[in-house]
């Protein structure tokens, strides 16, 4: 799918954010694992999450929506999947479903595919076998299958904490279904923290205890997982692609039954956005904005990387020059961010560079329209198509379809925001 846009355009209007995608995932898994029935409102439907479903399904979870809520009937143990489980392009299904799946006393298979085939793994399937797992796993240039078996005994393990927070996650989810205590060391400094941080929280509600030390974390084993009821928050790394848009290119954007959460990651985005001087209006559930020159800033990104390429946009349109710092993990991510979308954005004129960990943008400059690519990355086409409504000029913006991977209904916002825009 190509989307063209005919730069400048304003944007106005009301849009409704999409939900978190990170809680999804969580809310789905844990409630496989608990005890009886629970419930997630608002879950958010998009092609990872919907791996993630399917999965839990495989496995037995029996589910049924009424109005907008999933709910989860989950088997009394746990079955063998009949078939594979495709995860896609979803690393936070292979990696979550992964760890669960080891800890588990029957034989699992879980695929991926694509730009996820080659993400890292290897240091999650080792610390699964330290901790009792039986694992293998084949992989081609564009699949990559894994054979996992519990159960998990438990003990001490460690693993990096700078590669991806999703393999701590994973093993927190698995821990509590070990036979003893498992102990989790950090090798190195644990980035995106924050969604480490909702992981726990969503044990919690679901009854499971777990410490967190400095560098540690440690389970108590064995533990059950209860039913609960999930209100999942807005999803603010989707949601900062709008704001931005509101923020370079708004008129009066409005952003309705926003759910603002201590636990969702990316919410800080809002206190940036108002610490550079963007007039933004916060009440409890909505949010008003209007277009705005705003101040370059600076920005540590370890705990936020998916707010990268919003902000990355965001600094083309900036006063003075703007830094985005701790960047390196994006080269793991669906493309290799250090480089698609700055490569992206240049394409069009700005002036943007990127060393080993940080991206600068010297703001102020007029973007063209151009031929630009989303690498097969939903987060480049958006960013991709949010700089396109400052631009002069026509931009298309090929393998844009990709959105779906996270926000299906982005081309949808913007045309409710008044875009105009061509889809081939």
């Amino acid at each position: 799918m190509k989307v063209s846009i005919n730069g400048p355009q304003r944007v106005s209007g009301t849009v409704e954010p999409p939900t978190s995608k990170a809680y999804t995932h969580r809310a789905l898994l844990t409630s496989l694992l608990a005890k009886g029935t629970s419930t997630i409102d608002k879950p958010l439907t998009c092609d990872d999450t919907n791996r993630t479903l399917e999965a839990i399904q495989s496995l037995g979870a029996k589910t049924s929506r009424k109005n907008n809520s999933l709910i989860i009937d989950p088997a009394s143990s746990i079955k063998s999947a009949t078939q594979t489980l495709e995860c896609g392009e979803s690393g936070t299904t292979l990696r979550l479903l992964t760890s669960i799946s080891a800890a588990l006393p029957v034989e699992t298979t879980l695929l991926a595919t694509s730009t996820l085939a080659k993400r890292p793994m290897l240091p999650l399937l080792r610390a699964l076998e330290s901790l009792g797992a039986r694992v293998h796993c084949e992989s081609d240039d564009n699949t990559l299958s894994i054979g996992v078996r519990g159960p998990l005994r438990g003990g001490k393990v460690t693993i990096p904490g700078d590669v991806s927070s999703q393999f701590v996650s994973g093993l927190l989810l698995a821990a509590p279904l070990a036979s003893d205590d498992v102990n989790i060391e950090l090798t190195s400094r644990l980035e995106s923290k924050p969604y480490v941080d909702m992981t726990l929280e969503i044990m919690r509600q679901h009854g499971i205890k777990a410490d967190k030390l400095e560098n540690r974390f440690m389970v108590p084993a064995p533990q059950q997982y209860f039913p609960t009821d999930h209100l999942v928050p807005t999803d603010f790394s989707s949601t900062a692609f709008i704001l931005v848009a509101g923020i370079t290119s708004g008129d009066a954007l409005e952003i309705l039954n926003v759910r603002e959460s201590p636990i969702e990651p990316d919410s800080t985005v809002l206190e940036l956005f108002s610490d550079v001087g963007a007039q933004l209006d916060r009440s409890k559930d909505r949010i008003r904005l209007q277009g705005t020159q705003i101040e370059g800033f600076s920005f540590d990104a370890r705990n936020h990387p998916d707010l990268v390429p919003a902000l990355e946009v965001l600094g083309c349109h900036a006063s003075g020059k703007s830094e985005i710092r701790g960047v390196s993990r994006l080269v793991h991510k669906e493309s290799d961010r250090l480089r698609s979308v700055p490569e992206q954005l240049a394409r069009m004129g700005a002036k943007i560079s990127c060393d080993q960990d940080k991206v600068t943008i010297q703001g102020n400059n007029k973007l063209s329209g151009s031929i630009l690519h989303s690498y097969h990355d939903h987060r480049v086409a958006m960013a991709c198509s949010i700089a396109s409504l400052g631009a002069e000029g026509p931009t298309t913006i090929e393998d844009a379809a990709v959105v779906s991977k996270s926000y299906p209904d982005f081309y949808g916002d913007l045309g409710r925001m008044g875009v105009k825009l061509n889809v081939e």
